[in-house]
């Protein structure tokens, strides 16, 4: 009877071993699932904050510049303004102000107009609008990343643009 006793013991032992090793790997899958959801939750967050710096330039009117200039036209001040407000609602997150030219000219110039319109908003949000320099960075695209048609006057003013990126938290 004890020998009976002694291995239903040892064959106990030994299934919550393997109930334990089995829990150990779960817990790992467990660590690695809250890893994406927690990697899937910021980049919602992101995205939601780039989505209301965009909707700000649909409601507020686009971000423009005089002609082949880096120049903000001062229309653009409510714009600028509600971006801001965004910016101080958010502090933690980081924004990328990337700037787009349409494709009249050399590139090699719409890229540095690019560069210069997205370094003028930059500087504008830091000296008008108080945005702390360190949570801004500018990138010019050229005309790299057209969002329309450039065949057509309307396309390229479309194309004519700055967006923000949110890009960390």
């Amino acid at each position: 009877m004890f020998k009976k006793v002694a291995i239903a013991a040892v064959l106990s032992l030994m299934v919550s071993g393997v109930a334990y090793a089995g829990l150990d790997a779960l817990k790992g899958l467990g660590k690695e699932a809250g890893k994406g959801v927690a990697a899937s939750a910021k980049e919602g967050a992101l995205s939601a904050v780039t989505n209301k710096l965009k909707k700000v330039q649909n409601e507020k009117g686009p971000i423009k510049f005089k002609t082949g200039k880096a120049e903000i036209d001062p229309s653009c001040d409510k714009t600028m303004t509600a971006i801001a407000a965004i910016m101080t609602d958010y502090p933690g997150f980081h924004v990328q102000v990337d700037g787009h030219t349409d494709n009249v000219g050399k590139p090699e110039a719409n890229q540095k107009l690019s560069q210069d319109r997205a370094d003028a908003v930059v500087k504008y949000l830091v000296d008008k609008k108080a945005v702390d320099a360190k949570r801004l960075s500018a990138k010019g695209f050229g005309d790299s990343k057209p969002i329309a048609d450039n065949k057509t006057k309307a396309g390229q003013a479309k194309n004519r643009r700055v967006d923000f990126t949110v890009t960390k938290m």
